[in-house]
């Protein structure tokens, strides 16, 4: 059976996932100007001693009724668009993994957690000491930062990469980057240390997104550039841990009433913009990623709680038993 995922990534990985797939080999890695190769793992670690077991929302479901519905309403749920999704996670962000490549002949990549600002227009901008080895890095123009969605926990969950050239921040601009820096980063006192220099990240060449499993989609630097940051997304930490731990009845209704599963065990939201919601769902001891559509969007804070007292309340009047 195949996935139903419109992605054909996910194919591949389940194959691999049963020991299906081609092996990757091993070579002989020798670091530069070393006699010894590094260690082979053990051949009883590179067999394949237990085949993982693969969820029923991942293989196409011919003669189970319940899960191609299933299936059929998430491929057809709303979500916003991955370059809208990448501006609100460089605009949420506060840190990210930066590689740089290093200085001298020998040159190799660099990588460094950083602070980081968006400069209101997709662009990162980032404070750095020049005691730090990746701003001799910086120096040199070309870097790739990757950032992480807010509710990240696994390889199942959203994250970008944007690579692309950096310059140092102008005399002329530097207030400006200054003070959005600050409002982010309030206590960031140690930017004014004479040690420390401007730059932001301006020419995009490369957009890498990558939603979760088999969720990777290209996104050209003009898509990033010309998105928004989704209007909401801001309010997902609140108003999710507010539905997980008051109302965690009214989310297993939720998923229950508008995705068909049934023996839903457990649910936690995770995060939300304005078309919907994503939550966690445990079912039959398999625990996957759900998308929950709004009825409508949700321009602001407002309009997400509207939306979903309009979702529990359709599942109330839908529960009342018909009059005789």
């Amino acid at each position: 059976a195949l996935s139903v995922c419109p992605q054909p990534h996910l194919i591949n990985y389940i194959r691999m996932a049963l020991g299906v797939g081609p092996m990757l080999r091993t070579p002989s890695l020798r670091p530069r100007g070393s006699t010894h190769a590094l260690r082979r793992f053990p051949a009883t670690c590179r067999s394949a001693a237990t085949v993982p077991h693969v969820p029923d929302i991942y293989i196409e479901a011919e003669n189970n009724a319940e899960m191609k519905a299933f299936q059929d309403h998430q491929k057809n749920a709303a979500r916003i668009e991955p370059a809208e999704e990448c501006r609100t996670w460089i605009q949420l962000a506060r840190h990210g993994v930066l590689a740089v490549l290093s200085s001298g002949e020998d040159v190799y990549p660099v990588t460094s957690v950083v602070e980081f600002a968006d400069d209101g227009h997709g662009r990162p901008v980032f404070a750095t000491s020049t005691m730090s080895p990746h701003t001799a890095g910086l120096a040199g123009g070309k870097v790739a930062l990757t950032v992480t969605s807010p509710a990240f926990s696994s390889l199942a969950d959203g994250r970008v990469s944007l690579q692309g050239r950096v310059r140092p921040v102008t005399d002329a601009e530097k207030p400006n980057i200054r003070e959005l820096y600050l409002k982010k980063f309030p206590n960031a006192f140690y930017v004014d240390f004479g040690d420390f220099r401007w730059f932001v990240l301006e020419e995009l060449n490369g957009v890498h997104y990558n939603g979760g499993f088999a969720m990777a989609q290209r996104v050209t630097p003009d898509e990033y550039l010309a998105a928004s940051p989704d209007p909401v997304a801001a309010f997902s930490a609140p108003v999710c841990k507010h539905m997980n731990d008051d109302h965690n009845a009214d989310n297993m209704a939720i998923v229950t009433r508008y995705t068909g599963l049934t023996g839903v065990e457990a649910v936690s939201l995770l995060d939300l913009d304005r078309l919907g919601m994503n939550a966690q769902v445990k079912r039959k001891g398999e625990t996957f990623k759900v998308r929950l559509p709004f009825p409508k969007p949700a321009p602001d804070r407002k309009g997400i709680k509207e939306a979903i007292v309009e979702m529990t309340k359709a599942i109330k009047v839908a529960s009342r038993p018909a009059s005789a």
